[in-house]
């Protein structure tokens, strides 16, 4: 399972490399909107499974990106009312914010 110990001692842009893999690896894509780092995946509406997955496997991605100052993750996960937002029209989105502007820099060449 993929969490930040496994992105210490790279540089930035083998971390953004490394964050896309795993994204891709777990169906997730990856955009920045405003220096903030967004994964979203699509399933079909009220499967529950997939849902689940997503909720499961979210985490492992944001972990990924280091934070260099304050920050909060959130989105339609399993925690909040988003949740059912997500079942009910099949988008998984989950945000960082507070992520590294160098990493965010490598993420934005690579996407």
């Amino acid at each position: 399972m993929p969490n930040a110990n496994i992105t210490k001692g790279l540089t930035s842009s083998q971390i953004a490399a490394r964050i896309v893999e795993v994204a891709a690896e777990n169906g997730f894509t990856v955009s920045i909107r405003n220096g903030i780092f967004v994964i979203r995946q699509n399933f079909k509406p009220s499967d529950i499974e997939a849902f689940v997955k997503c909720d499961a496997l979210a985490y492992d991605v944001l972990s990924l990106l280091p934070r260099t100052r304050g920050g909060s993750d959130w989105g339609t996960d399993g925690g909040s009312v988003g949740g059912h937002i997500a079942l009910s029209t099949g988008v998984f989105s989950m945000n960082r914010s507070g992520g590294s502007p160098k990493v965010l820099d490598a993420l934005a060449k690579i996407i």
